[in-house]
């Protein structure tokens, strides 16, 4: 395992980016299927609320520009 630190970035569009694998489960501990992304090893999830696919974002914030 790496001692390198998780790089999280919060986009101003309020996308949040993790770059590197991990796995996301409900609040039953159930896993949370991933969509496929577009950089292989990254999870982008939604932070401005509009997402139709939550958590994880799927562009929503750019509706209307």
């Amino acid at each position: 395992m790496s001692d390198a630190p998780v790089r999280i970035t919060i986009k101003p569009s309020g996308s949040i980016l993790i770059e590197t694998p991990v796995v996301l489960v409900d609040g039953e501990g159930r896993e949370i299927p991933q969509p496929t992304p577009k950089k292989p090893g990254t999870v982008k999830l939604c932070g401005c609320g509009r997402s139709k696919a939550k958590p994880f974002c799927d562009g929503s914030h750019n509706e209307g520009r």
